[in-house]
């Protein structure tokens, strides 16, 4: 009788313990249709991210995939694990949300800032808050106090007549780029090592790479680190002589006021060597990558590659390369998704209610894709931006850097960079196609952001 008893108020515990996490793990499946937004239907535990989280699809081509899907909505709904996220497809919405009201918007929502990572947690991309705020005013001083000599960058170029791989010769320019930007003369080769490592997408780097996207609690519970991890000794005697921890020291831009409970304070080297980690994934990696798809795209598109040379040679004025850049960023931005988690409840007169916690995503390269904003959009013609029937009527279509309070910080640097490294390949190579070009340029997700996801050859011929 006892043990009939015993058996039954366990199969009642069971049960309520089963449907407490079903409920728990359900509890936003309909979060969407109640608010009558299109959205994708959800499974348990996955919710309707399966796709992305078992690696079928990356994070930009499931976002690209939901935008298509529902042409004539402003706005489509999925549920990330159990969380409710939105993606935002109608410009006048992302307005409101980067810049109009970002009070409500301000925060990326993923924690990494409190990685034990030296590489993270003073990391501008990542950080919220008060902490985001102080990063950013140091930042800034540091930007503005960098100087970095552009003009000889054709001295690191090899004159070749051959076929090459465009990221090798881009690596040595960008090399001589941010060791003088960052080390000056006699810094060693921390640039080198790190951005080598950075490039290194190895099964273990895509696996961190894939925890920090989908799971960054997770990834900092575990206390894993990026591909630097902590500097080794001879890094340190190397940022000791840099010219960005001379500009810290001299700026007062150390630790920016922050204190942190229940952690040590990182050292001025330590806090350097975070800068320059952010310079190498958050600048020299997106330059790489933007490089090199402008010159693919030139190389297959010979007159837009003629017209960019003959306005370098015309006093440097750079008006048809600065359209062609704008037009590379266009069809290749090296972050496609722009993600925030609202931070107070928000409902603007006329429109969706988006409860706190709620993750909003902008679909940069959707945006940048769609034939409702430019014509031809998937076609490489920079002559669209000097002309005002070609470019996007809505200036939040176009948003390769962001926009808002939160805009990228090295907008000018990059595109100063952009700028003085395609002039001196174009002063010095007639680019063309090779056996070994491929057909398509392919990206893929890493980090957050977009990189090249093969070698790109390319036919350089030198000028006389």
């Amino acid at each position: 009788m006892f043990f009939e008893s015993f058996l039954l108020n366990l199969a009642v515990i069971c049960v309520l313990i089963i449907a407490l996490i079903i409920d728990y793990v359900t509890k936003f499946f309909s979060y969407w249709y109640v608010r009558h937004v299109p959205y994708k239907s959800s499974v348990p535990f996955f919710g309707s991210d399966y796709h992305r989280v078992l690696g079928v699809r990356g994070s930009t081509e499931e976002v690209n995939l939901l935008y298509s899907k529902y042409p004539n909505s402003k706005h489509v709904g999925r549920v990330k694990c159990r969380i409710p996220d939105l993606i935002v497809k109608d410009p006048d919405t992302v307005k409101r949300m980067l810049s109009t009201d970002f009070a409500n918007f301000h925060s990326r929502g993923l924690c990494l800032d409190k990685s034990l990572d030296v590489c993270l947690r003073d990391n501008l991309f990542y950080a919220d808050g008060e902490k985001w705020t102080l990063l950013r005013e140091g930042y800034e001083s540091l930007l503005n106090n960098m100087n970095c000599e552009l003009e000889s960058l054709s001295d690191c170029l090899p004159g070749t007549n051959d076929d090459a791989n465009v990221q090798e010769i881009l690596s040595k320019v960008l090399d001589k780029v941010f060791e003088d930007l960052l080390l000056g003369s006699g810094g060693g080769s921390v640039v080198k090592e790190m951005r080598s490592a950075t490039q290194k997408r190895t099964l273990i780097e895509r696996f961190k790479s894939y925890l920090k996207d989908i799971f960054p609690s997770l990834y900092i519970t575990f206390g894993l680190s990026t591909v630097f991890g902590e500097p080794s000794s001879k890094t340190k005697a190397d940022i000791e002589k840099s010219k960005i921890l001379s500009q810290i020291k001299n700026l007062g831009v150390h630790q920016l006021g922050i204190k942190e409970k229940k952690k040590l304070p990182n050292s001025e080297v330590e806090f350097a060597f975070s800068v320059i980690s952010s310079f190498i994934t958050e600048g020299y990696i997106p330059c790489l990558n933007a490089l090199t798809a402008l010159i693919y795209e030139l190389a297959l598109n010979p007159e837009a590659q003629e017209k960019s040379r003959n306005s370098v040679s015309k006093d440097n004025r750079d008006e048809y390369l600065d359209v062609a850049i704008k037009e590379a960023l266009r069809l290749h931005p090296p972050y496609s998704i722009i993600s925030r988690q609202c931070t107070k409840m928000y409902h603007p007169e006329g429109g969706l209610l988006i409860d706190r916690k709620v993750t909003v995503n902008v679909p940069v390269m959707a945006l940048h894709r769609d034939e409702e904003n430019y014509l031809n959009a998937n076609v490489f013609n920079p002559d669209r931006f000097l002309d005002d029937e070609g470019a996007s009527k809505h200036c939040y279509a176009y948003l390769p850097f962001g926009a808002g309070p939160r805009k990228c910080i090295g907008e000018q640097l990059a595109l100063n960079i952009l700028r003085n490294v395609s002039r001196a390949m174009l002063k010095k190579y007639e680019i063309e196609p090779c056996a070994r070009t491929p057909s398509k340029l392919t990206m893929v997700d890493h980090n957050f952001g977009r990189v090249v996801d093969r070698d790109i050859w390319l036919r350089f011929k030198t000028r006389a």
